[in-house]
């Protein structure tokens, strides 16, 4: 394809070389250019693609992207590029705009040959997002996926980084799916894809709005609550159909967006909230809390505005699950996937890393969580406690280089909510574990609970469960889906499945550890 037909539609100018070179491939990492590649300069929150345009060219780059003045180095500022060995040379305007622009045109508007449904919200979004995929999948529709845990292009699934991907990786995998035959792609929104521009270029046929509540405040995330709740809401200007939780608080606001944008609103909650009016509303009525062998649940009554009442049995417990679940029935009953299909997939519906229970016989009730803020948290010590054990032992840490709110905030919930509170390490990235344990030990002491702090996560872990009883029920939040721990930007496999296996080995082969504290 030729350049002049990539960048068709954005705003460039042109400073060395022949608009018309073949273009191959699209990178924004240098190690990814080979012969023939557009190399967009993005400047991100650690480094600036303008300092590897000549790695980029070395690597047979046909066109280099510029998308800012800094970090070009100072003998090719002001248009002295001189040899450039016939590499076209552009400085996009709108990066935004314009990078998605690229990767549509480049991709051929990829979006546009599925049905895209978008999830955004403080919390439940993957959960949500893997109910309404399961549900397509019962129903027989080949579904693409983007998330938290994973991308699944339809052929291949692949671990993710991030929630939601940089535009170029994303936009990729979607003309992957569409190449592998995807009619629907659920993809989870970020806050920080929608600031850094990372769905820009995507077309959303739904969007699915859960809550929002204060996190990911702080210097390396959003500056305040309100720059982080414009993010969420501007993804509902960009769909043709919003789906709202009319239970929360800012449910006005996204509706407004919504309107707006030209969409159609429609609403589930389990409270009458006034803010559905007299618009399309899912609600749940009746709420009862299942136990099936150990195996816990939830059972709602799902009552329409057009009359009809369906029971559903969720497959993982808590009432924030109703919502999720809410949110999926009423976003697939949009689809038209009909109501017996919607209730075969919940009923056996599991999400790794939420909620994920590891069933061994003769020991306490184990749960992995990727709870990692003090509302998540809260809500899961609450809905575990609805099922009366003898204790509940909570086990987390928090993670370094972000919000240290976040630390005081968990402990203080653990310290109220819990019977006992181990608190060990998460990913602490370039901080000292210990000074974050620390910090959340002061949030245990304010909440008035009783606590130890054992660094080592599979020592944590082990102690965890050599003081747990069958009757107990044991949470390890923080990690969820995640199978490393990331340690000054390295990270080292670490998965708590495999650690539970590993301490159960050991125990049964007579080897006892000490667990220090």
């Amino acid at each position: 394809m030729r350049a002049s037909d990539v960048l068709k539609g954005t705003v460039y100018e042109i400073l060395a070389g022949d608009i018309d070179c073949q273009i191959t491939d699209l990178a924004d990492d240098s190690r990814d250019v080979t012969q023939g590649t557009l190399f967009v300069c993005r400047r991100g929150a650690r480094t600036d693609g303008h300092r590897y345009i000549d790695d980029a060219v070395a690597r047979g780059a046909a066109c280099i992207v510029m998308t800012d003045d800094i970090g070009i180095p100072a003998e090719r500022s002001a248009g002295r590029w001189g040899d450039t060995d016939g590499v076209l040379i552009v400085r996009l305007y709108d990066y935004r705009h314009g990078i998605g622009m690229i990767c549509n045109n480049f991709w051929n508007f990829p979006s546009r040959s599925m049905k895209v449904i978008g999830v955004t919200g403080t919390k439940g979004k993957t959960t949500v997002a893997c109910m309404i995929k399961s549900m397509l999948d019962r129903w027989g529709r080949r579904t693409g996926l983007v998330g938290t845990i994973e991308i699944d292009d339809c052929i291949r699934k692949i671990p993710s980084v991030n929630t939601t991907p940089g535009t170029i990786y994303l936009h990729r995998k979607l003309a992957d799916m569409v190449a592998n035959g995807a009619e629907y792609c659920v993809m989870e929104v970020s806050s920080q894809g929608l600031m850094h521009g990372r769905v820009s270029g995507v077309e959303f046929d739904i969007c699915v709005y859960t809550n929002l509540a204060p996190d990911h405040i702080g210097r390396n995330e959003h500056r305040t609550f309100a720059e982080y709740g414009r993010w969420k809401r501007s993804l509902f200007s960009k769909c043709k159909t919003a789906v709202i939780n009319a239970d929360d608080m800012y449910s006005g606001c996204i509706a407004a967006e919504a309107v707006n944008a030209g969409a159609e609103v429609v609403y589930y909650g389990v409270r009458n909230h006034t803010a559905a009016g007299d618009g399309n509303v899912c609600m749940a009525g009746a709420i009862h809390r299942l136990i099936l062998h150990r195996v816990m649940g939830i059972g709602y009554e799902c009552e329409r505005t057009d009359g009809e009442s369906t029971y559903m049995t969720v497959g993982i417990p808590g009432e924030f699950n109703v919502y999720n679940s809410l949110a999926a029935v009423t976003t697939c009953g949009i689809i038209g996937i009909p109501m017996e299909v919607m209730q075969d997939s919940q009923s056996d519906m599991k999400v790794r890393g939420r909620l994920e229970p590891v069933e061994i016989p003769g020991y306490a009730r184990i749960f992995i969580d990727y709870a990692h803020n003090a509302v998540s948290l809260e809500n899961v010590l609450t809905t575990l406690r609805q099922y009366r054990p003898k204790r509940l032992i909570c086990l987390f840490g928090c993670g370094g280089n972000r919000s240290a709110g976040r630390r005081k905030g968990m402990g203080f919930v653990s310290g109220r909510l819990a019977d006992m509170t181990v608190i060990t390490s998460d990913n602490p990235r370039f901080e000292s574990p210990e000074a974050i344990m620390t910090d959340i030990e002061t949030g245990v002491l304010e909440g008035g609970g009783e606590y130890v702090k054992i660094c080592s996560r599979l020592d944590a872990i082990r102690y965890a469960l050599e003081i747990s009883d069958r009757d107990d029920i044991v949470l390890l939040a923080g990690k969820g889906h995640e199978t490393y721990q990331d340690i000054e930007g390295r990270r080292t496999q670490m998965d708590e499945r495999e650690m539970i296996r590993q301490i159960l080995e050991e125990k049964n082969a007579g080897i006892v550890r000490r667990c220090d504290n």
